[in-house]
């Protein structure tokens, strides 16, 4: 992410990236031995019953829905693609989460 592309608004998914774990310890959202940590999602890459509005649903494919949850809301800032690099496994070449 960088200041010249997209809404320059970033989440931070400390249970999904080393950077996201280490900055949310550093701003005292998570602690070293997992407390704060939040993951609602299974092996498969499904929303668990944490996140009920999706429960069962993988998380590229609620996509959209939360997209139109968060319209609906009133609480969208911006829907749009952006081209970036993506994470792979590098055993299967699928998608990291």
């Amino acid at each position: 992410v960088s200041t010249e592309a997209g809404t320059c608004i970033v989440h931070q998914a400390p249970a999904f990236g080393e950077d996201d774990f280490r900055i949310c310890m550093a701003e005292g959202i998570v602690r070293q031995d997992g407390a704060g940590l939040f993951c609602p999602v299974d092996d498969k890459g499904c929303f668990t019953q944490e996140v009920s509005d999706f429960a069962g649903q993988h998380v590229k494919v609620a996509d959209k829905a939360i997209k139109d949850k968060l319209k609906d809301l009133g609480a969208l800032v911006f829907a749009g693609a952006e081209v970036h690099s993506y994470p792979h496994c590098w055993r299967s070449d699928t998608p990291l989460i």
